[in-house]
């Protein structure tokens, strides 16, 4: 691990120019905001230490055949690889460090930006494959699933999809799977039997050796094909023992496979134990172990089919909880189609029309066309199963011991018949998951600023209620921090839905994150200081006016809308929502984007309401905001930042840091601390960073 963190882009380069000459490595993903691809540095002008081995970049109104093999000089702006930190979210640090991504960044349009040379390889046969399949159906609906299956590249799959894969349990198919590189390969094995019976009986290699062989390297191609990522490689692994020990004559032990095979990529690729697919795929491989030694008695290959999917279905249950937060009721029934057709049908088919490249264009639609219709008939398969109320079920973050027991309780109800004791172990574990093994304190009052990057979200909770500020930055397009980070955050606390909603004001980095969590709330009335602008945005909406809205009380806790007189023509920012919170041990404010203006208003108004123990700074630290009799004011303990990490504007500016900092108040960013959490209880309140609380090798 180490090793590979000396290979990240050394801290005094964040953020600096460099002239860089690499290799595009990948298929470029295309979107609305540019190209989005990974780079592998052969040269950084002025850069003293290891270089990064690669490079995640995104290029607006990059060339249109950028493509995987082609060799640029480029101007770049890098920085080390940072994500997002919050409770319940996807951890994009780890990720990227899993990979070996060693920094992040973009192309700066310059004159120095020039095309050098152009490689072979794999990576561009997989692009002149993902071209030839755009080609040959340019009408299909599901295209972004066939390049999926065919090549393993997942860039192109509709948002839509994405959820209706998550939501029935059957995402694990858009993955090139053990099971997909084995059918592929048994495939072959069959068709070297039939051509070997027919043109090569007389041949020196032997009928069956050549059968495997070729199989063999049929499955071997399509792992290449893939991008041979750790489902393939695994699979890849096993194939070669299965092989091995067919020509040896050596009997094949399927758990000793299963370990070499553990073995081999904990070796070739020791940082996978950090990915989820690692967990997914060796959990899969024990789960077959399992059924093989259930089943051994079982006869009719279909009966094995079924129950070892409901094997996968009762065991996964833990695992889901712990990757995904949820429990896929829809998986029993979507896999037990989704299973068979994508792998015994769809998978062959995807990859013998990838052989047949050379048919006329007009062959290749309508063969192309048939498969699309195929895919289409599960897709309303997955949709019908949700729409009858087979949704998945959100879990609040569980205990880990609670996990193991109700793992251990599945293990205990799926033994062999005749054990009485095991049975009636699980009566015995069955209440403990209703217990405690401590009580929580009680939390009366908690406030949680996300980490959304250049924005702000809020999440606060009494008792019994819950209200979102602000949902991040987002727009129409599908970039959502409400979806990524709003959201799961909400699953993760046993919040199906807000009590109250407030969005401050109609700006992207506050609002845009609502557009794609509209659906999910979208009877509930939202509170705004810029209703005329937000209604643009958002014309279903049930807006209520912030600046004339009664105060309210939820469970002993106060809340109340400063407000103050403004002119006709305010901006935006000083129409913002301010929301003042008080608690018996303490209180908050949370400014909005607030600019001086506003500020002198609301002290003119009423200075004393102003008073708080903790302050969500104004206007993310610009200049524009936090006057010094604004600070003086509000006297606030402890001041936190929404930030972006390294961002343009280079909010919180240094000035306002140095404000805040004379007058006596401990500063915080979420740039830097992740999610802060402040938590309230008789006693006192205290505040938390998340990456304090969560610390990583690599922060």
């Amino acid at each position: 691990m180490y090793w590979q963190l000396d290979h990240r882009l050394i801290t005094e380069f964040n953020n600096k120019r460099l002239i860089a000459v690499g290799e595009v490595i990948n298929i470029p993903n295309q979107s609305s905001y540019g190209s989005h691809f990974e780079f592998s540095p052969e040269t950084l002008q002025g850069y003293p230490g290891r270089l990064p081995r690669t490079v995640k970049l995104s290029w607006r109104n990059a060339p249109a055949d950028l493509q995987p093999g082609q060799v640029w000089r480029l101007q770049l702006r890098l920085k080390q690889p940072h994500g997002f930190q919050n409770p319940g979210g996807f951890d994009y640090e780890r990720w990227m460090f899993a990979r070996g991504i060693d920094a992040s960044g973009y192309v700066i349009k310059s004159e120095l930006n020039s095309l050098l040379d152009t490689r072979t390889g794999l990576n561009p046969v997989r692009f002149k494959l993902q071209r030839h399949l755009v080609n040959s159906c340019p009408d299909c609906a599901h295209q972004g699933l066939m390049q999926a299956l065919a090549i393993g590249y997942r860039g192109s799959i509709d948002d839509d999809i994405r959820r209706l894969l998550n939501q029935t349990g059957t995402a694990h198919l858009i993955a090139v799977s053990g099971l997909h590189i084995g059918i592929v390969a048994g495939v072959f094995y069959l068709a070297g039997l039939w051509f070997w019976n027919r043109l090569l009986y007389t041949a020196v290699i032997k009928r069956r050796e050549f059968a495997l062989l070729l199989g063999w390297f049929a499955g071997l191609a399509y792992s290449l094909l893939a991008g041979f990522e750790l489902p393939a490689q695994r699979a890849m692994l096993m194939l070669s023992l299965v092989l091995l020990s067919l020509l040896l004559r050596v009997p094949f032990n399927l758990l000793h496979g299963v370990w070499l095979a553990l073995l081999g990529v904990l070796l070739l690729s020791p940082l996978s134990v950090l990915s989820e697919s690692f967990w997914l795929t060796f959990a899969a491989l024990m789960v077959i172990l399992l059924g093989s030694f259930l089943l051994q008695r079982e006869r009719s290959r279909w009966k094995q089919m079924v129950l070892i999917q409901l094997l996968f279905s009762l065991l996964f249950i833990p695992l889901s909880i712990v990757i995904f937060g949820q429990i896929h009721s829809a998986s029993m029934a979507a896999n037990l189609l989704a299973v068979p057709l994508v792998s015994f049908v769809i998978v062959p088919l995807n990859f013998l029309l990838l052989l047949l490249f050379w048919l006329p264009q007009h062959w290749l639609e309508v063969l192309y066309g048939g498969l699309d219709r195929l895919i289409g008939l599960l897709i309303n398969f997955l949709q019908m199963l949700q729409q009858n109320g087979l949704q998945a079920i959100d879990i609040a973050h569980a205990d880990g011991w609670k996990i193991a027991v109700l793992l251990l309780m599945l293990l205990l109800l799926l033994i062999p018949r005749g054990l009485i004791a095991a049975r009636l172990g699980v009566l015995a574990l069955a209440p403990v998951l209703l217990l405690q093994l401590r009580p929580l304190p009680a939390m009366p009052l908690q406030l949680t600023v996300l980490d959304v990057g250049m924005g702000t979200a809020i999440v606060v909770q009494t008792a019994e209620h819950s209200l979102v500020y602000d949902f991040g930055p987002g727009n129409r397009n599908g970039y959502s921090l409400g979806e990524w980070v709003v959201m799961p955050f909400l699953r993760y606390q046993g919040l199906a839905a807000p009590d109250r909603i407030v969005i401050s004001h109609a700006d992207q980095d506050h609002a845009g994150g609502y557009y794609a969590l509209q659906p999910l709330f979208k009877h509930m009335p939202v509170y705004t200081g810029t209703s005329s602008e937000l209604s643009l945005k958002f014309p279903q909406l049930k807006l209520h006016d912030c600046h004339q809205s009664a105060s309210w009380s939820w469970d002993g806790v106060q809340f109340e809308f400063l407000t103050a007189p403004f002119a006709p023509m305010a901006s935006e920012n000083n129409r913002s929502c301010v929301l003042k919170i008080t608690h018996a041990a303490g209180s908050m404010l949370i400014a909005g984007d607030i600019e001086r203006l506003q500020e002198e208003a609301l002290l003119a108004q009423n200075k004393a309401a102003l008073r708080v123990d903790y302050l969500i700074a104004p206007h993310h630290g610009s200049l524009s905001s936090s006057s010094a009799a604004f600070i003086e004011a509000v006297s606030a303990a402890s001041v936190i930042f929404t930030s972006g990490y390294l961002n343009r504007w280079q909010f919180p500016k240094e000035a306002i840091v140095k404000r805040y900092t004379d007058f006596g108040s401990q500063l915080s960013q979420t740039d830097i601390a992740g999610a802060i959490q402040i938590s309230c209880a008789q006693e006192g309140c205290e505040l938390t960073h998340y990456r304090q609380q969560h610390p990583r090798i690599w922060y």
